[in-house]
């Protein structure tokens, strides 16, 4: 099972709508196109990683509705490895609606459906698979409990390193439990700034004027100095990976003397950002965990797989196959 990437996490059937531009608050538009993709974070990131041509294990939960059957004969069809993927009767699987305006940006509604039902003993059935695993990867759209364990069963092996995907981020206090038993921490920068205001939010802390207010932006280093104190808080992180959309990638490192910023090499059209960040951290669990390359060559690859994607309509319709890469 060498340099196998286990994902846990949600599938989703996503609706995407087209429009030129968000609707207010009690206003009612006219969408200018309609289409259908696979989605769910754990599916994509799973799905672009197997693209790649990484051994990819996916564990999720699926309804037996068309859209489960579906679901499933696409993960085969990519090569993932199935085995623990699990169907469930009278639940709908998992959808999202997506909002895309003609800047690329959009707007999503999830419905957890059968994502709700992934269970501790899913973990358990699959736990021998992911202590042998190289790399276990998780994100929050499933339940916390079940994330938690999954992390916890990977960190009692000594093989085994994890990767969060802090999204969609809440302020749960199993969310903080959770790093105790991660090695590489990835948001974005939004996630990043909430985190840090959740820990660092005594208003007698200066810190070269970093305070808790979202709606301000902050510099590079600014963002790099929270990084830094969110390692030192929570000391078992060993990399913090901040996305940063045009902006490129920031990674942090416990010796600070590796930290860099990583922007992009070139600019690209932007048609659609859904699905995005699944593609970068999919591609880049690829790069690291199955070419084995270092945190940054890593993220330098995986930031080329995603502007790819975000080229082109969809979500996993998106994402570019190995062939593709130069």
């Amino acid at each position: 099972m060498a340099n196998n990437i286990t994902v846990v996490g949600a599938s989703n059937w996503d609706t995407f709508i087209y429009v030129d531009k968000m609707p207010r608050v009690g206003e009612t538009i006219k969408g200018t196109d309609l289409k259908v993709s696979y989605g769910g974070k754990a599916a994509n990131q799973a799905v672009q990683a197997a693209l790649l041509g990484s051994n990819c294990t996916l564990i999720t939960k699926l309804g037996d509705d068309p859209s489960g059957v579906n679901t499933l004969k696409n993960f085969k069809d990519k090569n993932i490895n199935c085995e623990f993927v699990s169907v469930v009767s009278n639940v709908p699987s998992g959808c999202a609606t997506i909002i895309v305006d003609k800047n690329g940006d959009n707007n999503i509604i999830i419905i957890g459906g059968s994502n709700d039902l992934l269970n501790e003993k899913d973990i358990d059935n699959a736990k021998s698979h992911i202590q042998n695993s190289s790399l276990l990867l998780c994100q929050l759209e499933v339940s916390l409990n079940v994330t938690l364990h999954a992390l916890k069963i990977a960190k009692e092996s000594n093989k085994c390193k994890t990767m969060l995907n802090l999204t969609p981020i809440n302020n749960d206090p199993l969310v903080l439990e959770m790093f105790k038993y991660v090695d590489i921490l990835i948001v974005n920068e939004i996630e990043l700034i909430g985190l840090y205001n959740s820990n660092f939010n005594n208003s007698n802390n200066n810190n070269n004027n970093i305070n808790n207010n979202n709606e301000r932006e902050f510099n590079i280093n600014q963002l790099m100095e929270m990084c830094d104190s969110l390692i030192k808080k929570f000391e078992n992180i060993e990399n913090i990976i901040v996305t940063l959309g045009g902006n490129g990638q920031l990674l942090a490192n416990k010796d600070n003397s590796k930290n860099c910023h990583i922007e992009l090499k070139e600019k690209v059209k932007v048609v659609d950002t859904s699905g995005a960040g699944d593609s970068f951290i999919g591609s880049f669990a690829h790069y690291l965990i199955t070419e084995n390359k270092s945190l940054k060559d890593s993220i330098e690859k995986a930031s080329k797989v995603a502007s790819i994607s975000v080229t082109r309509h969809g979500t996993q319709t998106s994402y570019p196959k190995s062939s593709e890469i130069n």
